[in-house]
């Protein structure tokens, strides 16, 4: 899915207990143990490790100024909107972009509106950047109804694509 970023961000408040703020990279390791929570029940995903988690986060493309965490009263992180820039990919899009990577809402803070409000946080980072186009790739028959969300916020689908698997 493609945003443009035209139109800016949309304004999309978090609790009031909750503060998104940019991702800074003394957080590595809470970002990852907070990326296993959130994953821990989807189809198909695995625990990431501290030696992949530390490639990614600490990779030449992974944007945490452009990133952001949502934290709760007590300094835990709640939900995460993590993004990348590849300058080499702009020329086959042709617009300047990020990528975002992950999104997610650790259990115990599930349907609070937290996706929302991290991805905002994350578009206006974005937008001020003067990038001109999101970018992201969801499963649109998740039953999270991510896809939903995602189309809330602006994101349209520019490609679709159908994956067959054989249980053996």
């Amino acid at each position: 899915m493609v945003r443009s970023m035209d139109a800016g961000a949309p304004a999309v408040e978090a609790p009031n207990d909750i503060r998104i703020v940019p991702y800074t990279r003394d957080r590595d390791e809470d970002a990852r143990v907070a990326r296993n929570d959130a994953f821990r029940d989807h189809w198909g995903s695995l625990p990431t490790q501290s030696e992949s988690w530390a490639k990614f986060v600490g990779g030449e493309h992974f944007r945490p100024d452009l990133s952001r965490i949502a934290v709760d009263a007590d300094g835990a992180i709640a939900a995460f909107c993590l993004a990348s820039v590849n300058e080499d990919d702009w020329e086959l899009l042709g617009a300047s972009h990020a990528y975002i990577d992950l999104i997610g809402v650790v259990r115990g803070h599930r349907r609070r509106g937290l996706a929302p409000a991290v991805i905002a946080g994350a578009l206006a980072a974005i937008a001020d950047a003067g990038l001109q186009q999101t970018v992201l790739d969801v499963d649109t028959a998740s039953p999270t109804g991510a896809n939903t969300l995602y189309e809330g916020l602006g994101f349209r689908a520019t490609e679709r694509s159908v994956a067959f698997v054989e249980r053996l």
